[in-house]
């Protein structure tokens, strides 16, 4: 059963988290402390979708029962900045075995020794579970290739939308679950007194490499935001995942030097905040690192679809959080109260998805039980005897 393979990939990962430590940590310069809670938050996940697989589901009325089926085999691509928990034997492979697909993973560049050791664990582990190498031209042949029926990418605006272009001119077009780019933005409403360290955390933790890290602070407070700031260019930051990615960083602080006033800590990379008082379109673009825009205008600027929205409220700032609310909830698939966004739970009731371009498939999600539905159909049996399709009477995997 899916169940017991993926509660055996599970236990290997358990039993070589030494391992892959090492080889992580080496690879991608993630911390010790980031990769192992990021191990346990994978085989977690690993076992949870199991479970939530094994349990399937059924709608009936009378005379008809519908029940959920496999589509076919599933294109993963692995991202960078979740090695485990969105690579290889991430929340993607996972929810397609759950949902029992076969699954074909495109392995990321920029970490072969990590994909090596992860693909072994799963071809030791998962059935119909197969892992390819290469740069554009093998996404690309991956996504059109007639065996695949649906893709789940996390990854770049650009490298998704590539996918679904590709996955939308096949002759039996499929869907594509990417999720891309996010801004993340926190309102910081007039009556909110809290501490500005963990939201600083939140912009730099991982060197700013979180799909989920706020890249927007909007607030009416200047001793707010110089604070924010400073807490910013205070913290620590490590090596980026790629020397692409470093340079992209650098250029947007050279950017941002003429946009506002930056202010900037030390390190490599370089943790800084551009405080801005008028609105730039690029303040309204995803930038990984460890950055964040604070913007101090005196009207609430255009942004794009997001997985996250935060509002740090005070005790008296419900009406203007009532009025907020629905605007955020019509940009993002989640709404953060009082907390920083980079916390994703892997629960039932977790909405990890949101309006382009956040992702593409905005009513789904890539975090939780509910991400297995990507990858299963339902099919409708009226008036068929449950003897004919089922001796046990369940489809399920």
């Amino acid at each position: 059963m899916s169940r017991d393979a993926l509660y055996a990939c599970a236990k290997q990962l358990e039993d070589r988290a030494e391992e892959i430590v090492e080889v992580l940590g080496a690879e991608t310069g993630l911390l010790e402390g980031r990769l192992r809670a990021e191990l346990e938050r994978t085989t977690g996940q690993l076992r949870l979708l199991g479970d939530h697989g094994a349990a399937g589901w059924r709608r009936e009325s009378p005379g008809i029962v519908t029940v959920p089926v496999p589509v076919g085999t599933i294109a993963v691509f692995a991202a960078s900045n979740f090695p485990l928990a969105f690579g290889i034997l991430g929340g993607d492979t996972a929810s397609a075995v759950a949902a029992g697909c076969p699954v074909i993973v495109k392995a990321h560049p920029a970490q072969p020794r990590t994909s090596e050791l992860l693909a072994l664990i799963g071809s030791e582990t998962l059935p119909d579970f197969e892992v390819v190498y290469g740069g554009p031209d093998a996404s690309l042949s991956l996504v059109r290739d007639p065996r695949i029926k649906a893709v789940g990418f996390t990854g770049s605006l650009a490298g998704g939308r590539a996918l679904m272009d590709a996955a939308a001119a096949r002759p039996d077009p499929i869907p594509v679950y990417a999720e891309m780019s996010s801004l993340n933005p926190v309102f910081v409403l007039s009556n909110y007194d809290g501490d500005v360290a963990a939201l600083a955390a939140s912009v730099t933790n991982s060197s700013g490499q979180l799909c989920t890290k706020p890249g927007l602070v909007i607030t009416a407070s200047a001793e707010f935001a110089a604070s924010l700031a400073n807490a910013v260019a205070d913290s620590t930051t490590h090596r980026m995942l790629t020397p692409a990615m470093a340079a992209a960083h650098a250029a947007w602080q050279t950017e941002a030097e003429s946009l506002g006033e930056v202010v900037a800590g030390k390190g490599e990379p370089t943790p800084f905040s551009v405080i801005a008082h008028e609105w730039h379109p690029s303040f309204g673009e995803e930038h990984f690192g460890p950055s964040v825009v604070i913007y101090l205008g005196d009207e609430l600027p255009e942004w794009e679809g997001s997985l996250t929205a935060t509002i740090l409220a005070g005790a008296d700032d419900s009406a203007e959080a009532r009025a907020l609310l629905p605007a955020l909830m019509a940009k993002a698939g989640r709404i953060v109260w009082n907390s920083v966004p980079t916390g994703v739970a892997v629960v039932a009731a977790m909405q990890h998805g949101g309006p382009w371009p956040a992702t593409s498939a905005p009513w789904s999600t890539s975090v939780g039980p509910a991400s297995i539905e990507r990858f299963r159909r339902p099919v409708a049996l009226q008036g068929v005897p449950s003897e004919i399709w089922s001796p046990a009477g369940d489809l399920n995997p």
